[in-house]
């Protein structure tokens, strides 16, 4: 048995199977975690792009930032629950591949963004350009995750 096999045949996939309530409640969280951190983040980066300039950037940043920093751990905690009930057909199923693809671009522009400072020079174009490829990014990855259920691997 390989790994990933061994991870669908674990007691916690097997408990989390045989729920009538579980499961439910953690799809239901990991929708909502996501949807917090596709906001919080789609917020910082229109902000970037100029909208709301009556708010200073650095003030939406750090209101911001914590509340995307929570939902990603929830969102990847509840994601990993997500997994182990069906590793098998997740590991082979493309929209959910392209799902973690993305969501690892997503991770590493906003790492860039962040350690660049790049907040602090909302006027420069690159600034700009990753704030549009950050909203862009996100958006995919809701995407790649509503296609998962459609495409069998």
């Amino acid at each position: 048995m390989g790994l990933i096999e061994a991870i669908g045949a674990s007691a916690p996939a097997s408990a989390l199977r045989t729920s009538f309530y579980v499961y439910p409640v953690v799809n239901a969280a990991h929708i909502l975690a996501l949807g917090m951190l596709v906001t919080s983040a789609i917020l910082m980066d229109l902000r970037v792009l100029g909208l709301g300039r009556g708010i200073a950037l650095p003030a939406v940043i750090a209101a911001l930032r914590p509340v995307a920093i929570t939902a990603l751990v929830a969102a990847l905690i509840t994601g990993g629950l997500l997994f182990i009930v069906q590793p098998v057909t997740y590991a082979g199923n493309p929209a959910f591949l392209a799902k973690l693809a993305l969501l690892a671009l997503a991770l590493l522009n906003a790492a860039a963004f962040t350690l660049s400072r790049a907040h602090l020079r909302p006027e420069h174009s690159l600034t700009r350009l990753m704030a549009g490829l950050s909203i862009l990014l996100w958006l995919c990855v809701l995407l790649a995750g509503r296609f998962i259920g459609f495409l069998v691997g």
